[in-house]
């Protein structure tokens, strides 16, 4: 058990802590955070529980966390990522979480961009193109089907093009729709 524990946590300690400083845009609330939901798989592995997709169940368990941690907080929700209400969004990414994550500036320019989706859409992208989540897996953590995952990441990507000006070449759009060459 204990062997278990120690390879999830060096699996997958990074990814829930990444996961929940985006969200509640306090470092050491996220390290509290992450913190509990490694107590928490713990509990569940010493009580017998049977875990058929770790990362899912903790990446379950840290949504649930900051969920609650908003209800209790009664502050402002989720989807407004301002730290001061200046308007500006917050950066989570300290240099000691950018090289962990690798990430450049477009890594934070596409993390910037993903926390101003939807917050339906939001949770899904970043956990399919971010963490690596498979639909089933991120279905699992949002407590959603799979098919719903797999709707909320395409229409994310379709929102994210929006807000990157990637659906814009050129001041045509790029769509779906199509048009005619003459």
């Amino acid at each position: 058990m204990k062997k278990r524990f120690s390879e999830r946590y060096e699996a997958d300690a990074d990814a829930i802590f990444r996961f929940c400083v985006i969200r509640v845009s306090d470092r050491e609330q996220a390290l509290d955070i992450t913190q509990e939901t490694f107590t928490r798989y713990w509990k569940s592995l010493a009580g017998g529980e049977e875990i058929s997709n770790e990362r899912a169940f903790l990446f379950t368990v840290a949504y649930r966390l900051i969920v609650d941690w908003y209800r209790k907080k009664r502050a402002e929700p989720m989807s407004s990522m301002d730290d001061d209400n200046t308007g500006e969004a917050f950066d989570p990414i300290d240099e000691r979480t950018a090289e962990s994550m690798g990430m450049g500036a477009e890594g934070r320019f596409l993390v910037d961009a993903i926390s101003k989706l939807a917050p339906s859409n939001r949770d899904a992208v970043y956990l399919r193109f971010v963490e690596g989540l498979s639909p089933p897996e991120i279905g699992k953590a949002l407590g959603i089907s799979s098919g719903a995952a797999s709707v909320r990441v395409s229409r994310g990507l379709v929102e994210l093009r929006k807000i990157t000006g990637y659906d814009d070449i050129d001041g045509e759009d790029t769509g779906t729709d199509s048009k005619s060459m003459d």
